[in-house]
């Protein structure tokens, strides 16, 4: 039997974007994917459809078991940077006892330039993501990533607290790291 569940484990497969290998723009390797979003940076808009960040919150609980990550295309980077901010927020938010702490907290740290980006000093994905090529695409790239941490804060906060209470099925997580990686200690 012990032999049986080992193997399962190693068949089991992570979520991958379902956007890889369609075309998009990319900066420093990681596509920049249409969000549905009211906060400003590189991002097209989304329209209604779902995007990276119900992607990224959808496959979290599963993915943030995976010690190991194949990445398929720049979608995937996406998906992989914003799990590690999901770890990051619920870390961060699991101090608070209340949604509005929290919300305080999230929202200054999504807007901050204390979180790495690609090309500063440790950024936990380096080996994942392309330096950048010019001011302009370093530029970019922050942009579209702090846009993504914006609007995942957004959308994950009334998970963390239904109805402004705790959800214990998300709080477990809150020690859980994605490849043995942490965006940034909390």
């Amino acid at each position: 039997l012990s032999h049986r569940l080992s193997k399962c484990r190693l068949l089991m497969p992570s979520y991958h974007s379902q956007q890889n290998g369609v075309s998009f723009p990319s900066l420093c390797g990681c596509a920049v994917l249409p969000v549905r979003t009211g906060f400003p940076g590189p991002a097209p808009s989304a329209g209604d459809a779902e995007d990276i960040v119900d992607e990224a919150l959808k496959a979290f609980r599963w993915n943030i078991l995976f010690k190991n990550f194949e990445v398929l295309g720049g979608a995937d980077r996406a998906l992989v940077y914003l799990t590690l901010w999901i770890q990051h927020c619920i870390a961060v938010a699991d101090q608070f006892q209340t949604l509005e702490e929290a919300r305080k907290s999230l929202e200054s740290l999504a807007t901050s330039d204390r979180i790495p980006n690609p090309g500063d000093q440790g950024f936990p994905l380096a080996a994942l993501f392309t330096a950048s090529t010019s001011a302009e695409e370093n530029q970019g790239v922050k942009a579209y990533l702090k846009q993504l941490r914006q609007e995942t804060v957004v959308r994950l906060l009334p998970a963390l607290f239904p109805e402004g209470q705790r959800n214990k099925w998300w709080f477990q997580f809150s020690k859980k790291k994605f490849m043995n990686m942490v965006l940034q200690k909390p």
